[in-house]
This record gives structure tokens, sequence and C-alpha cells, in this order.
């Protein structure tokens, strides 16, 4: 548990601003090549940092400790992880000082940035993009015994949610509209962690859920067991259109079959980046050291968590939904993808 705090009290300080661009280079990698050796960074206060992840038990906690660990390792820098209500929590907080790095889904980020959803009259200018990773498709999860064959059948159907401001919850309150479900024509259910909505889905207390969370996600691997009570449904390409259009966080993904025991066929599907942001006050030599790290570490990264896997400098191009920092910036044209 030492490790685990320890790791994540290298992740979160304060950045500045910039924006997206470019087209990644010809032959750029995973890991930079020729990298050397980095010098220990202090942030200016001295202070020890915070890392925004989610509830504990889940892969955003457990990915924010794997990625301080790494940060401490590059930089020197203090870092403490600390348990959250997940993504628009995150977004909030980094913006108003009281974290000093986040992570979130895209999707949270693009309400903050838009002033919409849960962060309606107050945008969050202050919130800046240090590196994307780990592409999430949302799981339509349902239970058989609906026999919905399109996500349109779930009218009256009660969908988990975890708990106010979680990721799940601003992903259903955004997409059941867009593909013609009001939100008053279902039931949103809070349990309030993923181990107590796992108890209350299997039991049959819930009927579904829309959670944009990495392939072969243990959770939703125990709560579909082998397949005979629950299916992941597929949207059609008509739904995959409108949401890609009118919410361009979203991107066509695909489940492939069998990611899942007893999931004979693949499930289209829309998905969101996992992004890792900061405050725009931050030091550029803190982002540039942060994001440094991340890149080169990516190999313990992967060991830590398999979400790590498509880690890779190029993921900022042209999807950055909050403006890059200046100082990642710097470290992404440095690496010839801006």
């Amino acid at each position: 548990m030492k490790k685990i705090t320890a790791l994540l009290l290298s992740f979160a300080l304060s950045l500045s601003l910039a924006s997206c661009g470019g087209s990644p280079a010809p032959g750029s990698a995973s890991t930079p090549s020729g990298s050397q050796t980095q010098q220990p960074v202090q942030p200016t206060s001295g202070r020890t940092l915070s890392l925004g992840t989610a509830s504990l038990g889940g892969n955003f906690f457990t990915m924010g400790a794997a990625a301080a660990s790494v940060i401490m390792d590059g930089t020197g820098l203090a870092v403490t992880a600390q348990a959250t209500g997940g993504s628009v929590y995150n977004v909030g907080a980094v913006n108003d000082g009281e974290l000093d790095i986040g992570m979130a889904q895209a999707s949270a980020v693009a309400s903050g940035i838009n002033g919409s959803d849960s962060f309606e009259g107050a945008a969050t200018a202050d919130v800046r993009t240090l590196f994307n990773y780990s592409a999430t498709p949302v799981h339509i999860l349902v239970r058989k015994g609906l026999n919905a064959k399109d996500i349109t059948d779930l009218t009256g159907a009660k969908f988990e949610c975890l708990a106010p401001g979680d990721g799940v919850e601003l992903a259903t309150m955004k997409l059941l509209p867009m593909l013609g479900i009001p939100l008053d024509d279902v039931k949103l259910e809070y349990s309030g962690s993923r181990v107590q909505a796992s108890s209350r889905m299997k039991t049959g207390q819930v009927d579904a859920i829309l959670d944009a969370t990495g392939l072969g996600a243990s959770w939703i691997a125990d709560i579909y067991g082998d397949g005979s009570d629950w299916v992941l449904l597929s949207l059609t390409d008509e739904q995959v259109s409108t949401i890609t259009e009118g919410s361009p966080e979203y991107s066509r993904m695909v489940i492939p079959a069998e990611t899942y025991s007893g999931q004979t066929g693949e499930a289209v599907t829309v998905g969101l980046w996992t992004t890792v942001f900061c405050n725009a006050s931050m030091d550029d030599d803190t982002a540039y050291g942060i994001v440094k790290s991340i890149m080169e570490g990516k190999e313990s990264l992967v060991k830590a968590h398999s979400f790590f896997t498509d880690l890779d400098p190029a993921n900022v191009v042209d999807a950055c939904i909050a403006p890059l920092h200046p100082g990642a910036e710097k470290y992404y044209k440095e690496v010839g993808v801006l």
C-alpha cells in the first residue's frame, strides 16, 4: 500500500496552455528512441502533488498508482494518489486548483471545456492536456432477459450509473437521449461502487450499464460470466454516426468476439480516450518531465496495467479536447509527432 501511495505521489502537478495539431512524423514509435536518463525535476513550490483517480477498486486508481510510480522514478517528483468521485469530479477539481493532475474519460473533459452537462454555465477554462491513452469502448451490457436487440428496446430499463459525477453516469445521460431514449423513460441506479454494482447486476436488480472501459475489463468479465445471462449490444452504423457527429470526443470502436467468455460475435460501439490533464498554472518543466517519464516508462506501465498498451505520443494528434500544455507540447515536438 505504501508503494501504491508513493506511486501516485508523482502524477499530479500544475500545467499551462497550448493546443494540439500536426500529424505523426514518419516512423514515430510508441517510445521515443535515443532517450537518456532524465534528471530529477522539482516543482518550484517543492510541495507534494495530488493525482485524482476514481473509486478504490477501479481501473483508474490502479492505473494512477502505476503512472505515479513511473513519474517518481523518472523525475523525482512527489505525488499522492487520491480516490475521488471519478472523471467529472477530477475535471472540476483540477480546474479549480483542488487537484494538480486528474484522469478522466474524454467525455467529461469535453463537458468541462464546453460548459455543458454537469458543467453547464461553468466551463473549465484552466484544464490542460498532458497525454492520452487507453481507447475505451462503451460496453452496452444488458440482461438477456430483456430480449433487447437494439439499444432503443431499453425504454423502462434500470441503468447502472455508479455514483453522481462518474463517467458511467455522464455517458448514460449523454448517449441515451442522442439515441432517442429520453432519460425520463429509464431509471438511473446509483449503487455507489463497482463492487456493489456488480452484485446488484448479477442479482437482477439492475438491467444495463453503459461503461466506457478497456477491453477485457475484469469487472465486466465478472458480470458477463459465460454469456448466459448478459449480452453486449451493438450500435447500428446510423447510431454510431449520430454519436460521433454530435459528440466528436467519441469514435467508432469494436469489441472483438471472444473478448469475454461466451461472446460469439463482435460488438460495434463508440469509445473514448482516457486523458490525463493538469491546471494551466503548472510550470513547463514539470509538465514536460511528467510526459517524458510516462512515454519512456511505457514498458513498466504495461506490466502494471494492460490498459497502457496503446500509450503513444501520437495519441495527442488532433485528439486534445482541452488545450495541450506547452510543456507537454515541447515533448511532442521533440519526438516528432507535432
